[in-house]
């Protein structure tokens, strides 16, 4: 059976839009994974691949409060619209915040709706609103991360409440310590930017 499982972020804002088919086992990737009839693979942001049909018609919005910026930097006209574009894609692109993408130069230039806060992410040069009022249990040895400033976080919400102290963007490069700082960087290519795990991600979350 699918894995059904309620994943963080991308099956929420998939739920309403897309219906998971049975008899299809939940893989790592999409990669080499074949979906039944009209159905396309997603990846969710546990990197679980998914085999779901998505209606691809959306209304046309009717007020400026629909538009919702992406992670991609793409203005979207409605809830609707990125999930469509989400399943198009075939991997999560998730809510940087509401309201249509600005041109900002820093987080001064990105309003948040309460409760959330501006993290930059200096890679692309753009910013993402998150929630930052988890609490963060106490870590075990085996959970520490290398986040992508270098640091090593004794866990990955240890590095997120990080990212909301010091208002950036931090993401998992590997599980474990960082080996060296002077690691050479990983090349990332845009389109393979990883959905920030924050519940922002959830575009039904409002």
């Amino acid at each position: 059976m699918l894995n059904q499982r309620i994943f963080p972020g991308m099956v929420l804002f998939l739920m309403f839009f897309c219906h998971f088919i049975e008899d299809q086992t939940a893989q790592e990737t999409c990669r080499d994974v074949l979906c039944p009839g009209s159905s396309t693979c997603v990846v969710d942001q546990n990197n679980n691949a998914n085999c779901v049909t998505c209606n691809r018609i959306c209304p046309e919005p009717t007020l400026p409060e629909q538009y919702l910026c992406g992670n991609d930097g793409i203005t979207y006209a409605s809830a609707c619209h990125l999930r469509k574009a989400t399943c198009l894609l075939g991997r999560s692109i998730g809510l940087a915040y509401e309201g249509k993408c600005v041109k900002a130069k820093s987080c001064e230039d990105i309003q948040c709706s309460t409760g959330k806060k501006c993290l930059w992410d200096s890679r692309v040069g753009r910013g993402r609103c998150a929630l930052c009022d988890e609490l963060c249990p106490e870590s075990k040895s085996d959970e520490a991360v290398c986040a992508s400033d270098n640091t090593t976080y004794p866990s990955e919400c240890a590095m997120k409440e990080a990212a909301c102290s010091l208002g950036v963007l931090l993401e998992v490069k590997h599980p474990g310590s960082c080996n060296s700082i002077n690691e050479e960087p990983e090349e990332e290519d845009e389109e393979d930017d990883q959905d920030y795990s924050f519940p922002i991600s959830s575009i039904l979350e409002w």
